[in-house]
């Protein structure tokens, strides 16, 4: 991976990480908000569970774009390393 494009990926990671939860919270919570509306559960219940999912859903979306950043940061690093070998070998 070259310099430019793990720039360009680490960006994109930032950028759709909080829409990457909110969508992944609805989707958690669809069956929740049904419930709702056909009245089976107060709305407090379900705020205090999307305050926990979105908490959870963070938690995960975190870890696992951390380790999309830490793999693609090695790549970048091999990919650096051996230009500077092909270059000293020449």
């Amino acid at each position: 991976m070259k310099s430019k494009n793990y720039n360009a990926f680490i960006a994109d990671i930032y950028r759709y990480r909080p829409l990457l939860v909110v969508v992944l919270s609805i989707l958690v919570m669809l069956p929740t908000l049904d419930e709702l509306v056909t009245q089976d559960l107060s709305l407090l219940i379900v705020l205090f569970r999307l305050a926990e999912t979105i908490f959870v859903d963070s938690v995960v979306v975190w870890l696992v774009s951390s380790v999309l950043v830490r793999y693609a940061r090695t790549q970048a690093r091999a990919q650096i390393t051996e230009v500077r070998e092909g270059e000293l070998n020449a």
